[in-house]
Formats: structure tokens, sequence, C-alpha cells
């Protein structure tokens, strides 16, 4: 297990393999940071508990869903963790109301609720609250990111005012597309894809979508390559308006996609090509792919 974020003295625990987020997804609480989402596992494996604590309330409930005659049940696991409480979300508990339990342990199942895209991972929401006030979806109570300076990748000039990714597709099916660019990816404390010393983190779409910001991680000693209209802590976001993303297949040919999704990763971390709707066509395995970020306002991407 390693510290994926931390608030105070909680330290929030991943499995070794595991990946996260910060931005990725619309939950209030991930507007001001306050948020981490762990992904590992599939959909009804077993989860493994963030933190130590004792289990203070498990609640279920219904998620909305577009989805009629689905039933998309989500549940709260909230743990006591000294003075502060953590709460949990996505995970179906195995867990009750007074067990002391120990980060690594298993405490529950994935289930995809009604929160989720079509092309989202399994997951965990962790967030950190007061033990008086947990249950609404607002929180500032914002983590710490184990980021510390980010290593400049290879064959990467930190000139560009367009920044690219090249690789090749290793997974694909009807959700989405895993591309991995391992001459792009920058390997240090986190793993990730940097533009200018940030980390990419979040979904950037071609064109209009709910997710309307994505993630820049980092520290205060590099200048943001992108403009941003709001920092928290070494984090700024940045409106996907502010950037021109486009993916070419290896004829660099222009790919019709509904965007790019970065993650960070204790491993290998991969770009998550998002297709324009459920089913619809995406790269298969094999194929060479070109992830294309510019700033909107100087350039724009053939």
């Amino acid at each position: 297990m390693k510290i994926a974020a931390s608030y105070k003295d909680i330290k929030i625990m991943a499995p070794d393999d595991a990946s996260f987020s910060f931005f990725k997804s619309p939950f209030a609480a991930h507007d001001t940071g306050s948020a981490v989402d762990i992904a590992y596992g599939d959909f009804g494996s077993m989860a493994v508990l963030p933190v130590d604590g004792t289990v203070v309330d498990v609640k279920e409930f219904d998620s909305p869903t577009p989805f009629k005659d689905r039933d998309f049940k989500e549940y709260i696991t909230a743990i006591l963790c000294g003075e502060l409480l953590v709460k949990i979300l996505h995970v179906k508990p195995a867990v009750k109301i007074g067990d002391c339990i120990r980060a690594g342990e298993y405490f529950g199942t994935f289930i995809r609720s009604g929160y989720y895209y079509f092309w989202n991972f399994p997951h965990l929401h962790v967030e950190v609250r007061r033990p008086d006030d947990y249950l609404r979806a607002s929180n500032n109570m914002v983590l710490d990111v184990p980021v510390c300076v980010i290593e400049k990748c290879n064959n990467k000039p930190e000139n560009l005012s367009v920044f690219e990714f090249k690789g090749e597709v290793v997974f694909s099916n009807n959700m989405y597309a895993l591309v991995d660019c391992p001459d792009y990816s920058t390997f240090g404390l986190v793993n990730g894809y940097s533009v200018k010393g940030f980390l990419l983190d979040g979904f950037i779409p071609i064109g209009e979508h709910a997710l309307q910001r994505f993630g820049l991680i980092g520290t205060k000693q590099n200048v943001p390559p992108f403009k941003y209209f709001k920092s928290i802590g070494d984090s700024y976001l940045v409106h996907p308006s502010s950037v021109n993303l486009r993916v070419f297949d290896g004829n660099d040919q222009l790919l019709k996609v509904a965007g790019a999704s970065f993650i960070l990763s204790f491993g290998k971390p991969l770009i998550k090509l998002v297709p324009t709707q459920h089913g619809a066509c995406l790269p298969q395995c094999g194929e060479k792919i070109t992830v294309k970020i510019a700033k909107r306002i100087h350039c724009m991407l053939k």
C-alpha cells in the first residue's frame, strides 16, 4: 500500500497497482480538491480499506440514473479516524458499525452506481470530513497530493506550445481504449503524463461535456502552461475551452472521439480514449495513436 493522498495526520492508502484522480469527476468535492478517486480491480471485486479507524455509519441510498428500470444502489461508509472522519462511496460495504478496521483489509465490493459514466473504472471515492458534517456533497478539506518535482520525460521539449503523446493502443472494448506512451510518461512518486512540469489529471473533452475542467498537479515553482481559473494548493483547474485536444491515428488522420482521460498511477500510466457514445468505433490493440494538446488561444491543431 502507498499514500495516494493525505489530510493532516490521515493518510489515504491505495494498493501498489492502483490509479487515482483528484479532478476527473463532477462531484462537488472534486471541484475543491477535497476528494480522491482510487481505481483498481473490477466491478464486483474486493475493495480494500484506505485508512485505519472505526466504522461509525453505513448508509444505502438510490443514486440518480438516466436508465429506466435500473436499480443503482449507492453506499456511504463512514470511518472515524481520530477527530476526523473518512467518507467512502461506490463500495457495497461488508463491514458494520462498531468494527475496528485497518488499511489494506477487505471491506466490501465495487459497484457501478448511477453516478458513473459508462467509461469509468471501478473506484473508491474518498473524502476527509468533520464527524458532524459528512453527508452533504460539498467539502473544502483540501487533500495533499504526493507529487513533488515532476521529472521531465524523454523526447519531449519543454518549449513547445503543442504537447503531444505518441503511443500504442494496449486495450480496447466498446467503452474505452487505453494508450501506452512510454517515451512521454513521467515516473517518480506518482506516474502520469506531464506538460511543463505539471501532471495532467482529468478528462479533456472535444466539444461540450459535463466535466468542464481538468487539473494540473505540480508545484508553484513552475508556471502552468494553460490559462487556469482556479488554484488549489499546488494544483490548478483549467477549463477545456482553454485548450484544443485532438487524437490522430498512425496515418495522421483525425479520429472521432469524445476526448481523452488522464489519470495518475503508481504503476504504468495510460491514456484513456473515450468514444462519442457507448459502442462507437475506437482504435484497436496495436494501432499507433498521437494525442495532441495545444493552447487554443495560440494555435489550432490540424
